[in-house]
C-alpha cells in the first residue's frame, strides 16, 4: 500500500447524490488525508454542505463510492446547527456522550471556542438554563450560540472536523481570532473547511470548487490562481470587493 493511500481518512469516487430529480452532487471524486486542511468553495446551492454530509456519512451516494480508512469519528458544525435548551454546559457536554461527565474537558472547550467568555456574563456560568422557555432560561445571540456549537464539536475531539461556514454568525473581530488560531485549534486532526471567506480558504493544504454538484477545480491557492479558473475569478471579484 501506498504512503498515499495509507494516509487517506476518506476517499469519493465518482459519488453522487441527488434529491428526488435534482443533482446536488454529480460523480465527486477527492480525498481527505489524515492531518489535512482542505477547503469547499462555491457559489450558494453548488453542493458544498451536501458534499460535507457525503464525507461524514450522514448520506449514501446512488452511484459511485465513499471508502473510510476504518471507521473515523467525524465532528461536524452545519450553519443550521441545533440551539437544546439545557444548561450551556450541556449543550457542549453532549458532543460526546461518554465524556458527557467531564467537567475540565467541557471548560476547555468553551475556552477554545470563546464560549468561556459569554458564560462570563451569565448569571450562573456555564450552568445556566438555555432557552426562553423555561422560567429564568436565558437565550443568546446568533455569535454566541455558534461559539457553543463549536464547543461542543471541541469537546468532541474527532479526527475528522467539518466546519461548514462556522463563522456566519461572528462579528469580523472573533471570525478573525478563530481563523488564525484554527490549525492551532486543530491540530493532528482532517478538517474540511466550508466558507465563502477566501481570505479564510486560501490557507487550506488543499481546496476544491464546486459549480452545479461538480468538482471543476481542485489544488493549493497558489495552483488555482495560476490556473486564473473558476477560483480565480471568484477570489477575485472578492477582493475587488473589499478594495473598492
Amino acid at each position: 500500500m501506498s504512503s498515499v493511500l495509507a494516509a487517506t481518512l476518506i476517499a469519493l469516487r465518482d459519488a453522487s447524490v441527488a434529491y428526488g430529480a435534482v443533482q446536488a452532487v454529480r460523480n465527486a471524486t477527492m480525498r481527505v488525508t489524515q492531518g489535512e486542511f482542505i477547503a469547499i468553495v462555491g457559489a450558494n446551492g453548488s453542493g458544498k454542505t451536501t458534499l460535507a454530509k457525503l464525507l461524514a456519512g450522514l448520506y449514501d451516494p446512488y452511484a459511485g463510492e465513499v471508502r473510510w480508512n476504518g471507521a473515523p469519528a467525524t465532528a461536524v458544525t452545519f450553519q443550521d446547527f441545533e440551539r437544546y435548551w439545557m444548561p450551556m454546559r450541556d449543550n457542549i457536554g453532549i458532543g460526546r456522550h461518554e465524556r458527557f461527565l467531564d467537567e475540565e474537558g467541557v471548560h476547555a472547550a468553551a475556552a477554545r471556542s470563546g464560549a468561556d467568555e459569554d458564560a462570563a456574563t451569565l448569571p450562573d456560568g456555564l450552568a445556566t438554563m438555555l432557552g426562553p422557555i423555561f422560567a429564568g432560561g436565558t437565550d443568546l445571540s446568533g455569535g454566541q450560540w455558534q461559539r457553543v456549537a463549536l464547543a461542543r464539536l471541541f469537546f468532541r475531539d474527532a479526527p475528522f472536523v467539518i466546519l461548514d461556514e462556522p463563522t456566519a454568525a461572528l462579528d469580523a473581530k472573533a471570525e478573525h481570532a478563530l481563523f488564525a488560531s484554527i490549525r492551532d485549534l486543530l491540530a493532528g486532526r482532517s478538517v474540511l473547511l466550508i466558507s465563502h471567506r477566501f481570505s479564510s480558504v486560501r490557507e487550506a493544504d488543499r481546496i476544491y470548487v464546486l459549480e452545479d454538484g461538480a468538482v471543476v477545480e481542485h489544488g493549493t491557492h497558489e495552483e488555482l490562481m495560476e490556473l486564473d479558473g473558476r477560483y480565480a475569478e471568484m477570489f477575485t471579484l472578492q477582493a475587488a470587493a473589499y478594495r473598492d
